[in-house]
């Protein structure tokens, strides 16, 4: 059997590759002090692409030994 391979955006980074991980560190009231980190996308191991492979329907000859027929 044969495969069909395809890619598609990464639906975790949209893309880029990487995350930006933000965290409050401290909060009063309206007044807040956060921190943000870049982290690589473990779903696509930053590529932002992902890619798959899907069976391809083969079409049916004559010659084959299919039960169903």
């Amino acid at each position: 059997m044969t495969y069909a391979k395809h890619s598609a955006i990464c639906p975790v980074c949209k893309g880029n590759g990487y995350l930006i991980k933000k965290q409050n560190i401290f909060s009063v009231w309206n007044w807040t002090w956060k921190y943000s980190k870049t982290v690589d996308c473990k779903m696509c191991h930053n590529q932002g692409e992902i890619e798959y492979e899907e069976p391809k329907i083969v079409p049916f000859s004559g010659s084959s030994s299919c039960p169903h027929n």
